[in-house]
């Protein structure tokens, strides 16, 4: 006898958060009433749209109005109206994914005296998908059997290799050809996941956060038998090498907070901070050190009560591809085989290229790619710059370039 609150609906609109205090603010005032798919979402920042699934649609929103002005249908060569684990490639402008391909067997039920149809196995093809149409494209034809996973997927624009977590393996796929660019077993102690991951273009690495679950056995009376429960867990800002599967810790100890999957992460190239939610505080860990550098209650405005799916702008803007497509000798000029080196990075006063060859100049991009600098020097002095992410951009005498970037301190 007595008045409790019940949900009735809810709505999904665009919004944004300041990662020092936790502040949403909603974009706009459009509101969408469907579900989300929590299996993907990116952001194309060089058009500022940001894109989701929601089920067999995917969903466009202007990230300066927050209004939605594109909604498709999903569709392309597979029955399969699906398209997952969405991620927006900065140096080709292109969105890519997987397409889960189901395949049902059909059985005549006794109970219910009708045929039903029964999921029978999946295959799972990549691919990349045009937002205005919705019509996705397969790459290749490799069937991934590594089911994908929230623990999180993240694209190299640099050598062109879109990567995802299969619980205990880590893969590769090139986006060239869709086939596997490299499969590693995850090195890591048992009972421990390797999630919310992110690719830096600073350092060119992939970060994220290592739950590591201790078990204790004890002996449960009802079921008469002894049973593993988790005693507790920790938590690490942590790298992956892609081409071994090593996880190698960042942070010395336990940080206390634990990533929520749905909640993403992203990486600040400018402070070099890992910022990541937990469904309650987005928090920032420091890449150098490993140690938690801000934790800020998130907050909300008009009876909000999640801030999901988390992606940023700036890291990785402006990145060019430097692994040539060698089956159509696309983007022949990049030269990814010479022996370069750009240090110290970060760095203060100074940067230093060694190189195998002949420059002709070095253009200095800001994270927008606008030419700040020109010079003719291999030592170039940065001084003046603002504290921020750059990109040097190298070129020889005998007409190929590269792209390093870099952190001015």
């Amino acid at each position: 006898m007595i008045n409790i609150d019940v949900l009735d609906s809810s709505t999904v609109r665009l919004g944004s958060i300041d990662p020092i205090t936790g502040v949403v603010t909603n974009i706009g005032n459009s509101e969408y009433n469907s579900a989300i798919n929590l299996n993907g979402a990116t952001l194309n920042p060089y058009l500022n749209h940001y894109y989701i699934g929601s089920g067999f649609n995917l969903l466009t929103f202007d990230m300066t109005t927050g209004d939605i002005i594109n909604n498709v249908p999903i569709s392309g060569p597979l029955p399969s109206a699906s398209f997952q684990n969405l991620r927006f490639n900065p140096s080709d402008s292109i969105v890519y994914g997987m397409v889960p391909n189901n395949f049902y067997s059909t059985y005549f039920d006794s109970t219910i005296m009708d045929f039903i149809d029964v999921l029978d196995s999946t295959q799972i093809l990549f691919g990349s998908i045009d937002p205005s149409t919705g019509q996705y494209t397969l790459i290749g034809n490799t069937s991934y059997s590594n089911l994908y996973t929230l623990a999180g997927n993240s694209v190299d624009p640099f050598q062109m290799v879109y990567y995802y977590s299969a619980v205990d393996t880590f893969i590769g796929i090139d986006l060239y050809t869709g086939n596997p660019y490299s499969t590693v077993t995850i090195q890591l102690p048992s009972n421990a996941i390797f999630e919310n991951i992110s690719y830096s273009c600073v350092d060119t690495t992939i970060y994220g956060i290592t739950r590591q679950n201790y078990i204790s056995t004890i002996y449960d009376s009802l079921l008469m038998e002894n049973i593993d429960v988790v005693d507790s867990t920790t938590f690490r800002l942590s790298k992956i090498d892609p081409n071994t599967g090593v996880v190698t810790y960042i942070s010395p100890n336990n940080i206390g907070f634990g990533g929520n999957l749905n909640g993403g992460s992203f990486i600040d190239p400018n402070t070099l901070t890992f910022y990541f939610s937990d469904g309650i505080q987005i928090v920032g860990v420091s890449l150098v050190s490993g140690l938690v550098t801000s934790s800020a209650t998130e907050t909300f405005s008009s009876g909000a009560f999640a801030f999901n799916m988390m992606r940023n702008t700036q890291n990785c803007y402006a990145a060019e591809k430097i692994r040539n497509n060698t089956t159509t000798s696309v983007d022949a000029n990049v030269n990814s085989k010479l022996d370069v080196m750009l240090f110290p990075n970060p760095a203060q006063n100074e940067i230093s290229l060694k190189i195998d060859a002949l420059i002709s100049n070095i253009e200095i991009l800001d994270f927008k790619g606008m030419v700040i600098m020109d010079s003719k020097e291999e030592k170039i002095d940065i001084s003046g710059l603002s504290q921020g992410i750059y990109l040097a951009k190298v070129y020889t005498q005998n007409g190929e370039y590269f792209m390093r970037p870099f952190v001015k301190n």
